[in-house]
């Protein structure tokens, strides 16, 4: 299970996914799947909250 994520994290998230073609409530759910190892959701969380800081950077860029 991925650590809890404020709420802008994940509006950033789905809105980098829909930007992407990706169905964003199914990459959560994914994300958020039990059966995961600990150490595998915990870098999970760590490419997703890099994915939504490089998302917001390319916002600024275009912006």
């Amino acid at each position: 299970m991925l650590p809890a994520m404020d709420e802008t994290t994940l509006d950033e998230l789905r809105a980098l996914a829909e930007r992407n073609g990706i169905d964003p409530d199914q990459l959560l759910e994914i994300a958020e799947a039990d059966g995961l190892p600990e150490e595998l959701s915990a870098a999970l969380a760590d490419v997703l909250g890099d994915l939504t800081i490089f998302g917001q950077a390319l916002d600024e860029k275009d912006g």
